[in-house]
């Protein structure tokens, strides 16, 4: 199984989203940071799969391993802290 088959693109999308509103980016602008289409912006916010350069992006964007939004990751740590 790859990393893009098990990343959880609705928790991503919400990180992205999230510092996106703190600097008060655009998505436009985010997208151009990121060096992604912003197609792509607009389909992880929304939850939705992307490709895996766009994923490395923004994982670079945000300071995380693409691994962090691994669905079983985010399940263990569900179960650690309820």
């Amino acid at each position: 199984m790859t990393a893009l088959n098990c990343t959880d693109f609705t928790v991503l999308g919400m990180y992205l989203d999230r510092k996106r509103i703190r600097l008060r980016l655009t998505q436009r602008d985010l997208a151009r940071i990121c060096g992604v289409p912003l197609d792509d912006v607009r389909r992880v916010i929304d939850g939705k799969r992307i490709g895996p350069h766009s994923l490395q992006a923004f994982c670079d964007w945000l300071e995380r391993s693409p691994t962090f939004f691994d669905t079983h990751s985010l399940t263990a740590k569900r179960e650690t802290y309820p």
